[in-house]
């Protein structure tokens, strides 16, 4: 295994757990992101805009980041507004 594939396994892995721990965070407390909620949906639109034009452009990689931070949103906006 070279160095580059090394460090691309390892930030994921990184990511993986700061992404589990956030969405684990968001669930038991039962708190969302600290902004309004027409903030979020519009954070949240940008975000899937910018997932799929960075799929069809063929970076996974920053598709797959963006796809994850809809994931957050829709996880703060889901309990801020069942709160």
């Amino acid at each position: 295994m070279n160095m580059s594939k090394f460090f691309s396994v390892f930030f994921l892995v990184i990511y993986a757990a700061v992404f589990i721990n956030i969405i684990y965070n968001i669930l038991q407390t039962k708190t969302g992101f600290g902004f309004p909620v027409g903030a979020q949906i519009v954070l949240g639109l940008c975000f899937i805009v910018m997932a799929i034009f960075n799929f069809r452009q063929s970076r996974y990689v920053f598709g797959g980041i963006f796809a994850s931070a809809v994931v957050l949103i829709t996880a703060s906006v889901t309990m801020v507004s069942c709160n």
